[in-house]
């Protein structure tokens, strides 16, 4: 999977192309056509992750971790997602493509939470650093939302 046009180039290709076969033919690289769980699989491979890790350092417990990763578990809330994000350490594209892959609201910067997330994701803290940050700033916290 090798991303190189954003969101909006995609947009302006569609709304002037005629032919949509051609369009997907063109842009097939662009495309997401993985579920959760291969994209998942996908992260730990490009992070140099194990499964195992990555639930650990997610503080998901072990069960509900390797649902996610299986596909077992099919609609992980978005404070899950958001936990796997700071577990498996992702810049902002990929934790951004995980949340659409996932069916969930990507991080909003508009929305004061999502505008810390964005920002504790940016600096590279963990996700108690994270929590704790959202707790000083009045905001839900991801463990205990």
């Amino acid at each position: 999977m090798n991303i190189q046009k954003n969101t909006d180039e995609l947009l302006k290709i569609l709304e002037n192309g005629e032919e949509i076969e051609k369009y997907e033919e063109e842009n097939k690289e662009e495309l997401i056509d993985m579920d959760l769980a291969e994209y998942l699989d996908f992260l730990l491979k490009k992070y140099k992750l194990t499964k195992n890790n990555a639930i650990n350092n997610s503080d998901l417990s072990q069960i509900y971790g390797y649902q996610i990763f299986s596909g077992t578990k099919k609609n992980p809330s978005r404070n899950k997602i958001i936990q796997l994000i700071f577990g498996m350490g992702l810049d902002i594209t990929d934790a951004q493509r995980l949340m659409r892959i996932a069916g969930t609201n990507e991080l909003y910067p508009r929305v004061r939470r999502d505008s810390i997330i964005l920002y504790a994701l940016n600096k590279k803290m963990s996700l108690s650093q994270c929590d704790e940050l959202l707790f000083e700033m009045k905001e839900k916290t991801i463990l205990n939302a």
